[in-house]
């Protein structure tokens, strides 16, 4: 099986940008949404923390936090034009938007580095260290 990602540097040099948000619960629908109308406008700063937003959903309280794209990457969003494909067949994905930050979100506590996302976001700082070249001076000084 291979998989085609296909970009559009149009978007990708577009300052316009998704607003993205990452809840902890799954939502059986892949397609458009009135989201600025019907829950960003009801977040709020949130009362325990300056940096923190809490909102709802469906009457459950979220607690959430705006997580920015690390230095160097870029946020994109793509699609599958066949997703119920057979494994062995070709499988393509079209850039659909960027984003420069996500909003995350968990039930009752404020995101923090404990937590699964902010865990995988940390590796790749690690990964860029670990893969870096090293040259014989930084190993002398150490």
């Amino acid at each position: 099986m291979s998989i085609n990602l296909n970009t559009n540097t149009d978007i990708i040099n577009s300052s316009e940008s998704s607003k993205m948000h990452l809840l902890p619960f799954y939502i059986d629908h892949n397609g458009p949404a009135n989201v600025s109308k019907y829950y960003t406008s009801y977040m709020k700063s949130s009362s325990s923390d300056e940096s923190g937003l809490e909102a709802s959903f469906r009457g459950l309280p979220l607690k959430g936090k705006v997580i920015p794209v690390p230095e160097g990457y870029k946020g994109l969003v793509f699609t599958e034009t066949n997703p119920n494909q057979i494994e062995d067949n070709e499988r393509n994905f079209f850039l659909k938007n960027k984003f420069t930050e996500i909003t995350f979100w968990n039930y009752d506590k404020l995101p923090s580095s404990n937590d699964a996302f902010a865990s995988a976001l940390d590796w790749i700082h690690i990964s860029d260290a670990i893969h870096s070249e090293v040259d014989s001076e930084e190993v002398t000084e150490s």
